[in-house]
């Protein structure tokens, strides 16, 4: 059987089990109990993580979908600035897919552009920090420039989080409600079929 992985931050999180029912008997599909959060995070933990979800005897992932970004994105309440700059993101998204290719060079990659927030959201002067819906479109344009020579597939989940209502929402960032976990994670099965 066809092996998935699936690496990311919450929002994975949200449609990570809608992903392994819908893929059952097609293929297994596995993710850490981890968040992925931050791009330097995943970076950071990839590696641990295959290693984790391969014992063995188990055969290598065949594809691997991952996102990194609403963290990266986060402007902390006392400063002026995405949390990781433009610059380091584009460096950390080559930097992963760099790594996953290293340990599963035959996997194919697919990524996830990151969903958009509710605004205004966190404000400024609050304790934890704020998302922008500019800041996360202009990420996820520097994730497709990053990935357009490469064999990374983009995922837009972006556009599919601009298209659901208020209440497929669970709070301002995330999806964890039936009609959201559903539609983000028939795109993700959608992704991932392609290359089963």
């Amino acid at each position: 059987m066809k092996r998935v992985l699936l690496l990311g931050d919450s929002i994975r999180q949200n449609y990570q089990e809608y992903v392994k029912a819908e893929l059952e008997g097609i293929a297994e599909v596995c993710f850490p109990n981890d968040n992925g959060k931050f791009g330097y995070l995943t970076l950071r933990y990839c590696h641990e993580w295959i290693k984790v979800l391969t014992p063995e005897g188990k055969a290598p992932f065949d594809v691997v979908h991952f996102n990194v970004g609403l963290w990266d994105v986060l402007r902390l309440s006392n400063e002026d600035r995405t949390f990781t700059s433009e610059e380091e993101y584009a460096l950390l998204l080559k930097r992963i897919s760099d790594r996953i290719r290293f340990y599963l060079p035959n996997a194919k990659q697919i990524f996830a552009l990151s969903t958009s927030v509710i605004e205004p959201g966190f404000e400024p002067g609050e304790l934890y920090g704020k998302r922008c819906n500019s800041d996360i479109e202009r990420f996820n344009q520097i994730a497709k420039e990053v990935f357009s020579d490469t064999d990374v597939t983009i995922n837009d989940l972006w556009s599919i989080s601009q298209t659901l209502s208020k209440e497929a929402r669970s709070d301002l960032v995330h999806f964890d409600t039936q009609e959201g976990r559903t539609a983000l994670g028939k795109a993700v099965v959608k992704a991932t079929k392609t290359y089963l």
